[in-house]
C-alpha cells in the first residue's frame, strides 16, 4: 500500500450557486472550471466568475459539501443520515423526490395512491440542498461533476422507451417503436454546469436489463419508478375497456385480457399477484361479462421463483398462485414483442387499441394486451459511458494505491480508467465503499472522497444482494463513518441479513428468517413465515419502513378503506 494523498477540507459555502448558463448542451470538463474567489470560497458555476443567484450563511461556511448523485435509496438515506454540523449534503437526480419501493406494486394495483409512497427530496426540516439535474460527467482532478438540468424534460418518471443503443442518456422523452423525438423537442435539450464538491457519494441506481430481446425496450413497460406504475395501471384499465367494445372479437378480447409478467422474483411476483387481486376483486365486479377471460402468465428462466428464498416457501409461493389463477411458466425463454396479433403479417406497427404477440421458445406466438418487463439490473449510461476513462491522474484525491512500486510520476503518466466489475459493469469499491481506478498494468488506486453505494456499486469481497435493504445499510453505514471520522479504522462494511418478504396474492405472503449455519438446529422457524400471518407482518414492516409520519398513516388508512369500498379503479 502506497499512501499519496490526504484529504484537503476546503472550507466554502454549501449552497450551490449557479452562473449564467453556456447554450450547448454538452460541454467539455476540461474547458468548464469552479469560480474560485478571492475570499477562498468555490462557487457552483461554469465558465462564468460572478455567480448570480448567492445564497450565504455564516453558519454554513465550514461544513463539506457532499455531493450526492440520485434520490433513490441509497442517496436520500445518506443525505438525511449525515451529520447537518460537519457537512452540507447536496442531491442531484433526474427526479425530485424519493419513492419506497417495496409498495410500488401497491399503486399499480389501485391499493394505494402514488402519493403515498413519495417522498420529497426537498424538505425544509432536512437541511439537505438539492439540485434537479442529470449528472454527465466527474472530473476527479477539478473534483466537479458535469450536470445537465432536467426541470424542464419528459419521461423522466419512467423507464426510457427508446432502444439503448438509440440514446445517450437514461433520461428522455417517451418513445415507442418509432424514433425518438429528441429532433422535435429542442426545448428538452437542458442547461449544462458543474458543481464542486469535498466528497463525492454515487447513487444512481440500475436500469431494466432486457438481454437484447428484440422489442422488448421498445413495447414492453417497466417498473422502477412511479411513472412505470401508472403506465401499468392505465394499461390495464385501458385493456378492460378495449375487450367490451361491441365490435372487439371474441379472440382480441382473450388477447387484450392476457397480462404477461417476465421475470418471477420479487418484483415479478408481487406485481402478479396484486394485479390478480384487482382484476379478480375489484374489476370483475364492474366488468361481469369478462367473467372467466383475464389472464395474468409469469415467465421467467430460472426453474423456479423467488430464487432467493428457501426451496418450501419458493414451493409455497408457486402452488398458492396457481391455485389463485396466475399462470406460472418457468424454464422459458422470451425471443420477441412486438405489436400485432399473432399470426399477423408485417409491418408491425404501434396499436394501442390492439394486442402485442409475445414470442417464447417453448410456445411460439401469444397474444398479450401488456407485457411488464421485471427482470435483471444493467448499469445507466452514466456508469457505462461518463464513468469509463480518466482524464487527469487525480493525486490529491488518492487514499493509496496497490500492487506499484512505481514513482508518483510513473503513475500520474498510466492511463487510468475506473474500476468495474467484468459482468455488471457497476463501479467496484473496496471494503469501505471508495471508488476505485485501476490502470493497463493492473495497479489499483483507492479514491478517498468518492464513493459509490446502492446498484451502480459492487464490494469486492462480500457483495450484498441488489435489494433496497442493502442499498440502505450501505447507505446508513457510509454516512455514520463520516459523521464519526473514521473511515479508515472502521471494519469493513458487513451486510446484515433482516429477512425477506414478498406478497403472493389474496392476503397471503412469505417472509423468510435469516439464520446462520444449520437451521435445523438454530431457528424456531425453519421454514419462516407464510400465509395470512406472514402478510400481516408484511403490511406492519411496510407501514413501519415508510419514511414519514404522513405517509405512515395514509397507507394505513388507505388499506383500512379498501376494505370497505375496494381499491381504486380510474384511469387516468
Amino acid at each position: 500500500m502506497l499512501p499519496l494523498g490526504r484529504q484537503v477540507l476546503r472550507i466554502r459555502n454549501p449552497f450551490p450557486y449557479l452562473a449564467h448558463p453556456l447554450n450547448s448542451t454538452y460541454i467539455s470538463s476540461s474547458s468548464i472550471g469552479p469560480a474560485v474567489h478571492s475570499r477562498g470560497r468555490r462557487y457552483l458555476a461554469t465558465q462564468a466568475e460572478q455567480p448570480i443567484i448567492s445564497h450565504s450563511s455564516d453558519e454554513e461556511k465550514d461544513r463539506e459539501r457532499v455531493v450526492i448523485l440520485g434520490s433513490g435509496w441509497g442517496g436520500y438515506t445518506l443525505s438525511r443520515r449525515l451529520s447537518k454540523k460537519t457537512y452540507a449534503p447536496l442531491i442531484i437526480s433526474p427526479r425530485s423526490y424519493f419513492v419506497f419501493t417495496p409498495l410500488l406494486t401497491n399503486t399499480a394495483s389501485g391499493s394505494l395512491d402514488f402519493s403515498s409512497i413519495v417522498e420529497p427530496v426537498r424538505d425544509p426540516r432536512s437541511k439537505v440542498n438539492f439540485i434537479q439535474a442529470a449528472a454527465r460527467g466527474v472530473n476527479l482532478k477539478k473534483k466537479t461533476v458535469l450536470c445537465e438540468a432536467t426541470v424542464v424534460k419528459s419521461g423522466v418518471t419512467e423507464s426510457p422507451r427508446t432502444s439503448e443503443g438509440e440514446r445517450s442518456t437514461e433520461e428522455g422523452p417517451d418513445t415507442t417503436n418509432m424514433k425518438p423525438m429528441q429532433a422535435q423537442r429542442h426545448w428538452e435539450q437542458g442547461q449544462t454546469f458543474e458543481v464542486p464538491y469535498d466528497k463525492l457519494v454515487i447513487a444512481v441506481g440500475a436500469v431494466s436489463q432486457t438481454f437484447g430481446t428484440p422489442g422488448v425496450r421498445e413495447n414492453a413497460m417497466f417498473f422502477k419508478d412511479i411513472g412505470d406504475a401508472k403506465r401499468v395501471k392505465r394499461r390495464v384499465r385501458e385493456c378492460f375497456e378495449l375487450a367490451v367494445l361491441p365490435f372487439t372479437t371474441p379472440e382480441m378480447r382473450k388477447w387484450l385480457l392476457h397480462f404477461a409478467i417476465v421475470g418471477a422474483g420479487p418484483t415479478g411476483i408481487e406485481l402478479a399477484a396484486s394485479l390478480r387481486d384487482f382484476i379478480y376483486s375489484d374489476l370483475m365486479v364492474l366488468y361481469p361479462s369478462l367473467q372467466g377471460i383475464p389472464k395474468i402468465t409469469l415467465y421467467d428462466v430460472a426453474p423456479k421463483v423467488l430464487s432467493m428464498f428457501d426451496e418450501s416457501l419458493s414451493r409455497y409461493a408457486m402452488e398458492t398462485m396457481e391455485r389463485e389463477g396466475v399462470d406460472i411458466k418457468t424454464s422459458y425463454h422470451v425471443q420477441s414483442l412486438r405489436w400485432g396479433a399473432p399470426g399477423a403479417p408485417p409491418p408491425y406497427q404501434m396499436d394501442p387499441k390492439r394486442c402485442l404477440t409475445l414470442t417464447t421458445k417453448e410456445d411460439g406466438e401469444m397474444g398479450v394486451g401488456m407485457c411488464v418487463w421485471a427482470t435483471g439490473n444493467a448499469m445507466p449510461k452514466f456508469i457505462t459511458d461518463s464513468l469509463d476513462s480518466v482524464d487527469a491522474f487525480p493525486e490529491d484525491s488518492i487514499h493509496s494505491i496497490e500492487g506499484s512500486s512505481t514513482t508518483p510520476t510513473d503513475v500520474q503518466q498510466a492511463s487510468w480508467k475506473f474500476k468495474k466489475a467484468p459482468k455488471t459493469g457497476a463501479l467496484l469499491v473496496d471494503g469501505h465503499m471508495r471508488v476505485q481506478l485501476q490502470n493497463e498494468t493492473g495497479q489499483t488506486a483507492v479514491l478517498q472522497d468518492v464513493f459509490a453505494v446502492g446498484d451502480n456499486a459492487m464490494p469486492e469481497k462480500g457483495a450484498p444482494p441488489a435489494t433496497a435493504q442493502a442499498t440502505s445499510q450501505e447507505a446508513k453505514w457510509l454516512a455514520d463513518r463520516l459523521n464519526k471520522d473514521d473511515l479508515s479504522q472502521a471494519p469493513s462494511f458487513s451486510f446484515r441479513d433482516l429477512g425477506t418478504m414478498a406478497y403472493i396474492g389474496d392476503e397471503r405472503a412469505l417472509m423468510q428468517i435469516p439464520y446462520k449455519g444449520d437451521r435445523g438446529s438454530n431457528s424456531i422457524l425453519p421454514e419462516g413465515i407464510r400465509g395470512r400471518t406472514a402478510s400481516l407482518i408484511w403490511k406492519m414492516a411496510y407501514i413501519s419502513m415508510s419514511i414519514s409520519w404522513r405517509n405512515k398513516l395514509r397507507v394505513a388508512f388507505r388499506w383500512m378503506l379498501n376494505r370497505f369500498f375496494g381499491r381504486d379503479v380510474s384511469r387516468f
